[in-house]
């Protein structure tokens, strides 16, 4: 129940001009003063021990006489509490204030407790906490998004950037090639003139230190050059803005340019993705760009596939959004050479459709991430949305841009029919340049968030967690692949570095959780692919044949429900080595079936009505609808569909495997050695990136593990190699008893008594090899009769006593000597077991209440909500 503000009239009327400041901010304030964090106070701040003393004794904040303004604790709480209550209270409010219990910092003062807490009408002392919604809220509470976080040393515009989302009125073809397609010489700054450029930016070698609202400090620098007048044609160029990465353009002719991509932040690689704007357009002109500096050998521009431009004027007159434009294209590769990487060139020509036009090109459709808090914002305010839709912070990115995480389920009726419901994970940009995965979550939250009937029964019978932006950093700064990390996140799904990789470390501990608590039946990752067309899908082959089959079988349903855009001959379900850190074959391992990375495609459709055309963002968010859909007939409980397609699974396999031994000319038979066929023979490799394997550990670790292993090799080489059987080690561990053994009795004889003199004898060494030939035959001691003469030269010994001697506390030794304790060595061992491939969950027969078609409204649940979020 609400707390009521009357419960302190007289205290009420007195302080009815006064602002009292948030509890919670002004602990956190002297919390950090009191760590040395304001004003270089570390050293007046009391000791810890006076400090805990005083909380335990009087919990009660102390502040100055103004209430309004977040001022300095007083450092001798004691004494200043009854100087400055007595002026500020009236006898009145000391009365009430006293009657409530001095044991509690939140019931000592009316005026200072948590919004956390919640009070009864009648303000009686039973507070209870509140549900936690705002611990981590997406939104100022002002209504205003959170500013995205740049790292210091990134300058950003002030300009807010905004498209709108046309769909073209008719299909975009393929550009088709027509073989005169200029080849343009790479001029250079040398002879062309430099019309933008940023001045710095963080490569490899550094690394990321800190970030701030705004990128880097001071007056925000005009790149551009300067216009000499109306009749100066040439572009004005910008990208300091989101997910924008132009570093320098160079004009080498009256409409000509030459453009460098700004590689990712912190690598000296991964140059695909490009974003910018020009300004100061020619209408009737005819302009040519040239990127340079690309890196991937094949492309998807090398087949037809178009560069996307968006003309500011006619979005705001025409409605018109992003459409493919250009012509003459052509993928090739750079003749300038740097000795380290070979260079690719994109170049094509373009016609602006207005004079003094502001237009941008892009790679694919933009998705920022100021997109998607617009969106979630959306969300959050639909009173009806809302109710199932629950949003929460993941994690906070390296840059502390938030990670957000959605769980989007109906409210059960009890607590066993929200333990009963199977949960699916869903994620997109882990790779921020692949901006399709943002269009394909965005049509799925679109149709699962709607009334629709499929999307209520969804709801019903799943619980779904969706990580919408995996990499904000990367999506912010306009990075193709990687974190500010400057490594591949998609490489590092097995990594103990929460520091490092917060948002993969935290996405899988969250599923681990989630496995733990229910069975997570599909488990896919939405990215895009540079080198094929069509949409695909990559998963695991189960080595169970329990479920043999069984993660072919929702790629198959879907490209049977989406022919002309998914391509079932394109997916793949091979684990390469190489991508063991990823995150469908870590979460595969973690024992979810059906792990998948769906692949989109920059370019387009090669498949049935949408044949050579591209894909649009309606194309894309169609495919969401798609997967829920699809969804639906994979779980249905009448498992006809199901069984028909393994049927035909088995029938595409055999001719794939007759193909295969014809290719090599073998024959084989399949009804007898089905089972034992191997199908990492017969597929191709998935690779479709420049960054199969990983890079290692993050530029601002490699110093540090350099030492380590600097330390380590040279502990190694201080330290002996241990022997490798165990008898070698029964044989050194006796040998070097031996000699400790003969030189104690060696000192005893120098005492008084034994003769001054006496002959080394061989006998002696033919009974130390006798001695240790009951452990290792035929092998001789380590130390030769030489060496022990030059070693005990000078030294008296009675061999016969000596030996007598040794022979007696060798048996005394190996009387009480406990069996083992001869050879135990130091060994490494590794507690950290790898997940069995073959544990796979365990499916439940009765799934869900419903069926897809035909199913009744799900009636309306009751006003006490059991939710299961983790």
């Amino acid at each position: 129940m609400p707390y009521r503000s009357n419960m302190f009239p007289a205290l009420e009327a007195e302080l009815k001009q006064k602002t009292l400041p948030d509890p919670y901010e002004v602990f956190m304030y002297h919390h950090l003063q009191y760590y040395g964090y304001f004003k270089d106070e570390r050293g007046s701040v009391p000791n810890a021990a006076t400090h805990q003393h005083v909380w335990k004794n009087k919990p009660r904040f102390v502040l100055s006489d103004s209430f309004g303004g977040r001022d300095d604790l007083i450092p001798d709480h004691l004494e200043k509490e009854n100087l400055l209550w007595p002026t500020c209270l009236s006898s009145a409010v000391h009365q009430q204030t006293d009657a409530v219990s001095k044991d509690s910092f939140m019931l000592s003062s009316s005026l200072l407790r948590s919004r956390l807490l919640l009070h009864d009408d009648f303000g009686e002392v039973n507070p209870c906490l509140r549900e936690p919604q705002d611990l981590f809220a997406f939104y100022s509470c002002s209504g205003q998004l959170q500013v995205p976080r740049w790292p210091i040393e990134c300058e950003v515009i002030k300009e807010s950037i905004h498209h709108i989302e046309g769909v073209p009125p008719q299909p975009e073809y393929f550009y088709q090639p027509t073989g005169n397609e200029k080849v343009p010489e790479i001029v250079g700054e040398e002879k062309g003139t430099i019309v933008y450029q940023l001045d710095s930016v963080p490569t490899k070698g550094s690394y990321f230190t800190s970030s701030r609202v705004g990128g880097k400090r001071g007056v925000i620098k005009e790149l551009a050059v300067t216009l000499q007048g109306p009749e100066d044609n040439t572009l004005l160029f910008e990208s300091r803005f989101e997910s924008g990465n132009l570093q320098k353009a160079v004009k080498v002719d009256t409409y000509e340019y030459e453009l460098t991509l700004r590689t990712d932040l912190y690598t000296n690689k991964h140059t695909q993705w490009f974003y910018f704007r020009v300004q100061n357009t020619r209408k009737d002109a005819t302009y040519r760009f040239t990127i340079v500096n690309l890196l991937k050998p094949k492309s998807l521009y090398t087949i037809g596939m178009k560069p996307l431009m968006y003309s500011q004027l006619d979005a705001n007159t025409y409605n018109i959004g992003w459409r493919r434009e250009g012509n003459e294209i052509k993928y090739y590769k750079n003749n300038t050479d740097n000795g380290q990487q070979s260079f690719y060139c994109l170049t094509w020509t373009i016609q602006f459709p207005h004079d003094q036009d502001t237009c941008f090109f892009a790679h694919f459709y933009p998705y920022t991430y100021t997109d998607l808090q617009c969106y979630l914002m959306s969300v959050s305010k639909n009173p009806v949305q809302s109710q199932f839709c629950k949003l929460r912070t993941l994690c906070r990115s390296l840059a502390g841009n938030t990670v957000y995480l959605l769980t989007i389920t109906n409210p059960s009726r009890t607590t066993q029919e929200a333990a009963a419901k199977k949960a699916v994970v869903l994620s997109a940009r882990v790779h921020p340049g692949e901006s399709n995965g943002s269009w394909i979550m965005k049509g799925f939250l679109d149709f699962i968030l709607s009334n629709s009937p499929d999307a209520e029964l969804l709801r019903d019978i799943f619980v779904f967690k969706v990580i919408p932006m995996l990499n904000p950093d990367g999506v912010i700064v306009g990075n193709y692949r990687c974190s500010l990390a400057g490594r591949d996140l998609n490489r590092h799904y097995k990594t103990i570095l929460k520091e490092s990789f917060p948002c993969i470390w935290h996405t899988r501990n969250m599923i681990k959780r989630l496995l733990e608590e229910r069975e997570v039946l599909l488990y896919c990752d939405f990215h895009g692919h540079s080198r094929k067309n069509n949409i695909f899908l990559y998963g695991c082959n189960s080595h169970d044949r329990k479920y043999w089959l069984h993660e072919r079988v929702f790629p198959f349903m879907l490209s049977k429900n989406v022919p002309d855009k998914f391509s079932f001959h394109s997916c793949n379900f091979k684990v390469q080595k190489c991508k063991e850190g990823t995150g469908r074959v870590v979460m595969w391992r973690m024992g979810i079936l059906n792990s998948y990375t769906m692949e989109s495609t920059f370019g387009g459709s090669t498949l049935g009505n949408k044949r050579d055309t591209h894909f649009t963002t309606e194309d894309l968010k169609s495919l969401g609808y798609h997967v829920c859909d699809t969804l639906l007939d994979f779980c249905d409980p009448d498992r006809t569909k199901f069984m028909q397609c393994l049927v035909e699974l088995k029938g595409l396999l055999q001719k794939e495997i007759y193909k295969k031994f014809n290719e090599l000319g073998q024959d084989t038979d399949l009804e007898r050695s089905w089972n034992d066929i191997s199908f990492s023979d017969i597929e191709s490799s998935t690779s479709g990136s420049d960054s199969s394997l990983s890079d290692g550990l993050p530029v601002q670790l490699l110093n540090i593990a350099h030492e380590l292993h600097h330390k380590k090799k040279i502990y190694k080489k201080k330290k002996k190699k241990p022997l490798q059987t165990r008898k070698q080690r029964n044989e050194q561990y006796r040998k070097n008893n031996m000699i400790r053994e003969l030189k104690s009795t060696e000192d005893a004889l120098k005492r008084p008594g034994f003769a001054s003199t006496m002959q080394k004898q061989p006998s002696f060494l033919k009974y130390s090899e006798n001695a240790s030939s009951s452990t290792v035959k035929n092998e001789r001691p380590r130390m030769n009769e030489s060496q022990l003469n030059g070693r005990d030269k000078g030294i008296s010994l009675d061999l016969s006593k000596a030996t007598s001697l040794i022979l007696t506390k060798n048996k005394e030794r190996k009387q009480t000597e406990k069996p083992g304790f001869a050879c135990s060595s130091k060994r490494s061992t590794n507690t950290g077991k790898e997940p069995d491939r073959d544990t796979k969950p365990h499916w439940s027969r009765n799934r869900f209440l419903a069926t897809k078609r035909g199913h009744t409204t799900v009636a309306g649940c009751p006003s006490l909500h059991i939710y299961t979020f983790p």
